[in-house]
């Protein structure tokens, strides 16, 4: 299937600051009906920065004791996710696809990994640890690596664990479930280098972000990743019309990578298997031919398993086109 692009309008191609900030940063909603903090033309860039959870108010001082008092500072918040947007992208319209290429990432230099105590705690192991924990982290962009107590030296891979557009339904909405809109995906797979696609619901996409990563294992069993605010984020803004897309989709330089949410790991394996049948399909195999590849040749990964509505992403390596 070929998707026409939006034509640039004049001045297209331009580049915008959007520094987090106390008029540019809402904390755990997610609201259709939130006006734009930026507008910006297809193939348009944007430099922007994110904060931590609950408003960047995780320090490095931070201990488990302290989350109620962040969570009171919140009451409106449906989540702890800090979200830099809407940007408002001209001539996206519902039926289109937003794509959003991830230029540049650089991590805030602390981070940290909590482990929700009991009742709210969702990890996969919530009843072996219930009381919950937070650890810090140092996270060095020179190397881009991070020590585990000193024992452990991890690399850095960063994402942002929410890009997502404004949703279809009518009000606020947690920021903790991912959806079709994107959203809380914590899709290890969107580094530098990657395109996401998403599908527009509302005139302008309403794009936002946040939810920084400085590193995260597919599944991210405990709950969390090593969070952070992103420092520098730098991403382009283009359009394309076609055949609306049911689920976000991603491509980095050697992979396509299908999604798909539900409320058990079976549903969203099935639409995100479903969906690389559909992506391969409309690339000219035949359906059949299309769902073998995927059994022989894609991965089926959890995405994650702790946000209420698990993912699970299907990876299949950029294969030798034998055919026009």
């Amino acid at each position: 299937m070929t998707r026409e692009p939006v034509p640039s309008p004049a001045g297209g191609g331009r580049t915008h600051d959007l520094p987090a900030g106390p008029d540019t940063v809402r904390v755990g909603v997610i609201d259709p009906a939130a006006p734009p903090v930026l507008t910006v033309d297809p193939g348009d860039e944007v430099t922007l920065s994110t904060w931590g959870h609950w408003g960047g108010r995780v320090t490095r001082d931070t201990v488990m004791a302290d989350f109620p008092a962040l969570r009171a500072a919140f009451p409106d918040a449906l989540g702890p996710h800090s979200l830099t947007g809407p940007v408002h992208v001209r001539g996206a319209r519902p039926g289109d696809t937003l794509v959003v290429d991830v230029l540049a990432l650089t991590p805030a230099a602390h981070g940290f990994n909590l482990v929700v105590a009991r009742p709210r705690g969702r990890g996969v192991l919530r009843d072996r640890f219930p009381a919950g924990t937070i650890r810090h982290f140092e996270l060095d962009r020179d190397s881009m690596t991070t020590t585990l107590g000193g024992k452990v030296r991890v690399p850095l891979r960063p994402f942002l664990g929410i890009m997502g557009v404004a949703p279809a339904g009518d009000g606020p909405r947690s920021t903790v479930e991912p959806g079709p809109f994107g959203g809380n995906m914590d899709l290890s797979e969107l580094v530098v280098g990657s395109r996401l696609r998403l599908p527009v619901f509302r005139d302008g996409a309403g794009f936002y972000c946040g939810d920084g990563h400085a590193v995260q294992g597919d599944g991210e069993v405990n709950q969390t990743a090593v969070e952070t605010g992103m420092d520098h984020v730098r991403l382009r803004f283009t359009v394309e019309r076609g055949t609306p897309l049911r689920t976000p989709r991603a491509e980095t330089e050697s992979r396509l990578v299908s999604t798909g949410f539900g409320a058990s790991l079976e549903e969203a394996a099935h639409d995100a298997v479903d969906d690389l049948v559909n992506w391969l399909t409309e690339e000219g195999l035949d359906p059949d031919e299309a769902y073998s590849l995927c059994s022989i040749a894609a991965d089926v990964r959890v995405t994650q398993m702790v946000n209420n509505v698990v993912g699970v992403h299907a990876v299949i390596e950029k294969l030798t086109r034998l055919w026009p």
